[in-house]
């Protein structure tokens, strides 16, 4: 049987927006000597103890919220804003996108390519249609955050993990998840896998 996983409160709110900005500031800039020799880069939320949160057991940090989420949001769209403008300075195509998730908003980046688009048909599909009011009816749009999210084409997929069927430990892990988030199973290869919807991304691109 899985144990619950316990949210822990965020403490220290001042020091951890201070740490926001800071990392915004330290990862708009695009190193292009770099990205000429990898071809892509992306950024995340490296801030504790969001960082931190894939070394813990049963016990995560509670999402950023009020304040600390706005800051994320402003602090996304800086990198992507600064980094834009450096890919547009480069003689070949590129891509640039922003990943924002629904219910894990510490899970979202910044990423690029230099190499065309990227493939993430295997992360994420499509949701049936668009909601009317596009990033409006986003849990992350308030009066707070729109001054950020509007003036952005975003579109909403869904975020899809694979669950091995033949695995007693994945299938354990999938107990108590709702049956509207059980999409299809699906053969890979030789084995059966259950598809989940794990968050809903907004992807701006």
């Amino acid at each position: 049987m899985n144990k619950k996983i316990r949210y822990r409160k965020i403490r220290g709110i001042n020091r951890r927006k201070r740490l926001i900005n800071e990392w915004g500031e330290q990862y708009k800039a695009l190193d292009l000597d770099r990205l000429q020799q990898t071809r892509h880069d992306y950024v995340k939320l490296w801030v504790r103890p969001w960082s931190d949160s894939l070394l813990m057991i049963n016990s995560v940090p509670a999402e950023p919220s009020g304040e600390l989420k706005t800051l994320l949001i402003a602090n996304l769209l800086k990198i992507y804003q600064s980094w834009q403008t450096t890919l547009q300075q480069l003689d070949e195509p590129y891509y640039l996108a922003t990943w924002l998730f629904e219910q894990r908003i510490s899970y979202s980046q910044v990423l690029c390519t230099i190499e065309g688009s990227l493939d993430f048909s295997n992360v994420f599909e499509p949701v049936e249609s668009q909601p009317e009011d596009g990033i409006k009816s986003s849990s992350h749009y308030n009066e707070q955050t729109a001054q950020f999210l509007d003036g952005y084409q975003w579109t909403l997929y869904r975020f899809i993990q694979f669950y091995n069927l033949s695995d007693p430990d994945e299938v354990a892990n999938m107990q108590g998840i709702e049956d509207s988030r059980l999409i299809r199973k699906q053969i890979l290869g030789d084995t059966e896998y259950q598809a989940v919807e794990a968050d809903k991304v907004w992807v701006l691109d």
